[in-house]
């Protein structure tokens, strides 16, 4: 082996090494896609958790249980974690996001807000709003993830089109 190519493999190993030692294999590096990914995840399943038991809870109270029945207890104790969670998640997302998916995250939260005191009717509509902002959100951290094809990847655009018009044409 000729001597300067050793140099130059050795160098490289070397390299290649310190490079690997500073990027452990698992661990997301803060603003990466993958930890943006996760923040995203712990997001949305966050807003689910939070949907969930104050949702249960107004159907209780509907059909009549009184605020002291243990199941209204544990639900609103329930709540309660799934608030902190929340916030949580949402500081989790202004960590590593940018500004347009942090935006679509805190019109999510402003969505869901104060639906507690709502009416039936009233809470239907802010649960409509609260999708739909959820939605919003997962576009967008599709978009920021480059989930999304681009205009030059034309068979995953067709792909995309093809899932695009079954789904329409399978809804009634």
């Amino acid at each position: 082996m000729d001597p300067v190519s050793a140099s130059i493999k050795a160098a490289g190993s070397v390299a290649s090494a310190l490079i690997n030692r500073y990027r452990p294999v698992g661990v997301a590096r803060t603003g990466s896609p993958e930890d943006r990914a996760q923040a995203y995840r712990r997001f949305m399943d966050a807003t689910t958790a939070n949907m969930l038991p104050s949702h249960w809870i107004r159907q209780l109270h509907s059909s009549g249980v009184g605020s002291k029945d243990e199941l209204v207890s544990h639900l609103l104790a329930r709540q309660s974690e799934a608030n902190i969670e929340l916030i949580c998640a949402l500081d989790g997302v202004r960590l590593c996001a940018p500004e347009y998916v942090i935006a679509k995250a805190e019109d999510l939260m402003r969505a869901w807000a104060g639906n507690s005191d709502l009416d039936s009717e009233q809470f239907a509509t802010a649960m409509q709003a609260a999708t739909n902002a959820r939605i919003a959100f997962l576009n967008a951290a599709r978009h920021d993830l480059d989930y999304n094809p681009k205009w030059w990847q034309f068979l995953a655009r067709r792909k995309e089109r093809v899932f695009l018009k079954r789904q329409n044409e399978a809804s009634p």
